[in-house]
């Protein structure tokens, strides 16, 4: 049986054939300081964990997730997987006068990196080993600490192929694989695009997020949006790519060819839940339908307020929806309605 480097080398073979584009090993350690970072965005900014859209006990989840060994007991290695999200599907262009949303790029590339993780599962398995996939070790810092990137003063994960626009997933196991000590990328030093760029300020400190402010979660969650926060959404409808797009890791990327895994999947991505059946850019009148999720109603009502000026088939989208719509949704149409009318 294979063990140590000719294992690890063996893995990390099978799940580039599968489709990764990053493999690394990491060793089960207990990353207690990822938990006491956390604790302290919280403390600095009154974030509740909430805001990171943890429904539970905010404290224990992220808790489980400084050790592998609350998940899998008996793990020997965390293998992290990456793909490349940033495809032709991903080059966002002329979105606000087609009246398009925008949905940030990585969240695509999700069930990709899942499948996979499956792969390399099933794969260990058949060697006799345990083994699990999912997102049960906090995914960005253990890669930057075995140097699969580094991590961005926007908190993100850089890395020198592929820039920030890739979606990870770990897989746990028992097997004895060889950890990576790679040599990290830096990119910045001397650089604060992204603080500058991000239109709220969510990026308050230098690798420091307040997940109060910053839309990835504002656009997931139900609670109302304030007015001020939604003048600054532009046209993204679920997530927001702003402080990637201005980074200088992201420029000059060649778009891949689009993956036929990636997409939106709902039955296996919390975070996708309110994505099924959309495009990447999806036409925003469209959205507006009762059919469609609230929050993407509300977001899309939003983005239309932001683009829609001039637009009188706009107007009138707005101004029908009214009658059937919830209090809440009233309260953004009338809102969006005033913007557009100049009121």
């Amino acid at each position: 049986m294979l063990h140590g480097h000719a294992l690890s080398a063996r893995v990390k073979e099978f799940a580039a054939a599968q489709g990764a584009d990053l493999v690394g090993i990491a060793p089960p350690e207990t990353y207690a300081d990822y938990s006491a970072q956390v604790e302290q965005r919280i403390a600095e900014t009154g974030a509740s964990h909430r805001d990171f859209m943890i429904s539970d006990d905010g404290a224990a989840f992220f808790d489980r997730l400084a050790s592998a060994a609350n998940t899998l007991p008996s793990v020997k290695a965390i293998l992290i997987v990456g793909v490349y999200a940033y495809d032709e599907a991903a080059v966002y262009r002329h979105t606000r006068q087609e009246l398009r949303g925008r949905i940030a790029r990585t969240y695509s590339a999700y069930p990709v990196a899942r499948q996979v993780a499956e792969g390399v599962v099933a794969y260990l398995r058949d060697l006799g080993y345990q083994a699990m996939h999912g997102q049960d070790v906090p995914l960005k810092y253990v890669a930057h600490r075995i140097g699969l990137g580094c991590y961005g003063k926007n908190g993100l994960l850089l890395t020198r192929q592929y820039g920030s626009y890739v979606g990870l997933r770990d897989v746990l196991t028992d097997a004895p694989l060889e950890p990576d000590a790679l040599e990290r990328p830096t990119f910045c030093q001397d650089c604060d695009r992204c603080l500058r760029a991000c239109p709220t300020g969510a990026l308050y400190a230098p690798y420091k997020v307040n997940a109060r402010l910053c839309f990835n979660p504002i656009t997931r969650r139900e609670e109302r949006i304030a007015p001020e926060l939604g003048l600054k959404m532009g046209n993204w409808v679920h997530g927001c790519d702003i402080c990637q797009e201005v980074c200088p890791a992201n420029q000059g990327l060649v778009p891949r060819k689009v993956d036929p895994r990636a997409g939106f999947d709902p039955l296996h991505h919390a975070s996708h839940k309110v994505l099924g059946g959309l495009e990447r850019f999806p036409p925003l009148l469209d959205l507006l339908g009762s059919e469609r999720p609230p929050v993407i109603r509300r977001n899309a009502v939003i983005a239309l307020a932001n683009v829609g000026h001039g637009r009188a088939d706009v107007l009138a989208a707005l101004e029908a929806q009214v009658a059937g719509a919830d209090e809440e949704l009233r309260y953004v149409l009338r809102w969006a309605m005033g913007r557009l009318a100049g009121g």
